[in-house]
């Protein structure tokens, strides 16, 4: 599965689909690479070895093909070995991967569970503390991300999310008032590990990891259903 493929025309959400996200996110070039050797395609043997401890980059393409490969020929008992020989680092740091099909915290300690229970609770929690506020930032986040993801890939999408002035836009509509995050607020979701700052420093985004979204989406439902089917 090519990582172009959008989110919104996945119709299911796949174990492949959801891996393809779990390399795109997780995985730097050279990491990527020693991944794709330790899980058994040979072709990749060499080129480990010429990257082995230091940082490594690689076109888009080539990128494209490792994560192509990974999907479609390796084995979820081979993956989870070439995890803990590598050990990647988790990218944004301290924000787990916490899918349906895969968890990874780091450490090459690569698991095959989900933990959409667990992100739900974290999205659960911050919708108690923060309110009607915070649910209008999660949803304009998710609406945009999945906007972005109609014509951006996996991966530009993990490091680039939509900017806030698009963010508050859509909170407006979504609350019909103006109401902006408090400094509070972003604590709370960054540290529920359900956010995290993205983009560059001259274009500074918002991101959130897309793993989770299908359980950010369901929370968001099962809380505004809670508050009496509330405008929003």
């Amino acid at each position: 599965m090519s990582s172009s493929v959008s989110m919104v025309s996945v119709k299911l959400w796949s174990k492949e689909y959801e891996r393809e996200l779990l390399l795109v996110r997780i995985l730097s070039d050279e990491e990527l690479i020693c991944i794709a050797a330790e899980s058994g395609l040979v072709e990749y043997r060499e080129l480990c070895k010429e990257v082995s401890g230091r940082r490594a980059y690689v076109s888009n393409d080539v990128r494209k093909k490792l994560v192509k490969d990974i999907v479609e020929k390796v084995s979820d008992e081979k993956l989870v070995e070439a995890f803990k020989k590598v050990k990647p680092r988790v990218y944004p740091e301290d924000v787990p991967f916490r899918g349906n099909h895969y968890t990874y915290y780091g450490n090459g300690d690569l698991q095959l569970i989900s933990s959409w229970s667990d992100a739900k609770r974290d999205v659960f929690e911050v919708l108690e503390k923060g309110g009607e506020r915070v649910y209008a930032f999660l949803k304009a986040l998710v609406e945009l991300t999945e906007e972005m993801l109609k014509n951006k890939d996996t991966r530009f999408c993990y490091l680039y999310g939509p900017d806030y002035g698009s963010i508050l836009g859509r909170m407006r509509e979504i609350l019909g008032r103006f109401e902006p995050l408090t400094p509070r607020d972003f604590l709370i979701l960054k540290a529920a590990k359900i956010y995290y700052k993205s983009g560059s420093r001259r274009n500074p985004a918002h991101s959130i990891p897309l793993e989770i979204i299908p359980a950010v989406k369901e929370v968001l439902e099962e809380w505004k259903r809670s508050k009496g089917g509330a405008h929003y």
